[in-house]
């Protein structure tokens, strides 16, 4: 049993985190490089994982880098068939692929084998996209304490399917900064892993049902739950979509309600949830037309979300199971090199009856003025009041 390579796209902590949520034996190669051994790992992962854009198999290592070195895991085929292939290098900068790509297609040539390459767009990997139209047989070379680790590409994922599901859909909110479906499916497995079949996921600020969605596609049963009736009438709406563009999954449990994200017990049966699964309100930026750039408005504004967060964990505690999960988002402001946090939610964890398991994980664009900050928690006793 060969070990095979993860590479993560974006968002490799969040990727990580949900890579070890399914493969708990993976390990961290490089920043953006993941490995695992398992008997569990098939192909399909590529289309599974959310954080992961290519799945490749190790077929060996070098002590140097180099083109003869990288030319013998080539695939030539028949002599006389033209092949294209790749290359991607992780783990080093300023690594000089022109060179590399040049030196490989030579050594290959030399065998009377008729080759092309195409090199990255920029920097040292090719994108998923190049590969999978352009059939690229993709080498990978992942820098490790005695050389390079040499993997192929057996898959890579599916962009079009989850650009389907981003923007096909009936109802969409982007003004809302709502998360993409790759980040929710990332949620999603951190919550349960691939372990979610029959499970029971919340999301109590579900929006358009962007996590309902991932979650039934990993045939977990889903709660979604919003204040606005309009709102719920649309993420009930982008779920009937989804199910009619994938057959394979049953949506015929999912549980809709209008209501309080504090007031769940309401609508939901004590300890009946596996896991809660959600990005709550994130506060506004915006404040009488233009920006909030005010430190004391900023701090006001966290103020009242950590006494709307601390008030969902308290309730939400009934709902969830013994050892149930919550994979959340909290907003983290950035204003004039300050960084404005709800602290006191995470300080509070313990007496709120959970453990803090992973977090933070950030995630937003580097100019944004409100970040997400991920965090997982589990259920661990009763609240102490």
């Amino acid at each position: 049993m060969r070990p095979y390579l993860f590479l993560f796209g974006r968002t490799p902590k969040l990727a990580f985190l949900e890579l070890t949520s399914c493969i708990p034996s993976a390990s961290l190669l490089s920043e953006g490089v993941g490995l695992a051994q398992d008997s569990s790992i098939t192909e399909d992962l590529a289309s599974r994982l959310g954080g992961t854009v290519k799945v490749a198999e190790v077929i060996g290592k070098i002590e140097e880098l180099s083109g003869a070195g990288l030319a013998k895991y080539i695939d030539t085929g028949d002599t006389g068939k033209k092949m294209v292939f790749g290359v991607s290098v992780y783990g080093i900068d300023g690594c000089d692929m022109h060179t590399l790509l040049v030196d490989i297609k030579q050594d290959i040539e030399k065998s009377g084998h008729t080759v092309r390459y195409v090199a990255p767009h920029e920097g040292s990997v090719l994108s998923s996209v190049v590969v999978a139209k352009q059939h690229v047989q993709e080498l990978i070379a992942v820098r490790s304490e005695n050389g390079y680790i040499i993997g192929k590409t057996l898959a890579v994922q599916e962009f079009e399917e989850w650009s389907k599901r981003d923007y096909s859909r009936p109802y969409a909110d982007p003004k809302s900064g709502m998360l993409p479906p790759k980040v929710a499916r990332m949620l999603v497995h951190a919550a349960v892993g691939f372990h979610g079949e029959g499970m029971t996921i919340l999301d109590p600020f579900c929006g358009m049902g962007t996590i309902l969605g991932e979650a039934s596609l990993e045939r977990c049963r889903v709660i979604g739950g919003d204040q606005d009736t309009h709102v719920i009438s649309k993420a009930r709406k982008n779920l009937e979509w989804l199910a009619t563009v994938y057959q394979n999954i049953d949506i015929s449990h999912s549980v809709f309600y209008a209501g309080d994200a504090t007031g769940v017990s309401k609508h939901i049966r004590e300890a009946s949830v596996d896991a809660i699964i959600t990005e709550p309100f994130m506060g506004t930026t915006k404040l009488g037309g233009g920006s909030i750039t005010d430190a004391v408005k900023i701090r006001n504004i966290m103020k009242g979300l950590e006494k709307l967060y601390i008030g969902c964990l308290r309730e939400w505690h009934k709902v969830l199971k013994p050892s149930g999960k919550v994979m959340i988002a909290f907003p983290e402001y950035h204003l004039n090199g300050k960084i404005f946090a709800v602290k006191k939610v995470i300080d509070m964890c313990e007496k709120l009856g959970y453990t803090n398991l992973v977090g933070p994980i950030e995630y937003g664009r580097p100019q944004a003025i409100v970040k997400r900050e991920f965090y997982l928690f589990e259920k661990s006793s009763k609240i102490n009041n």
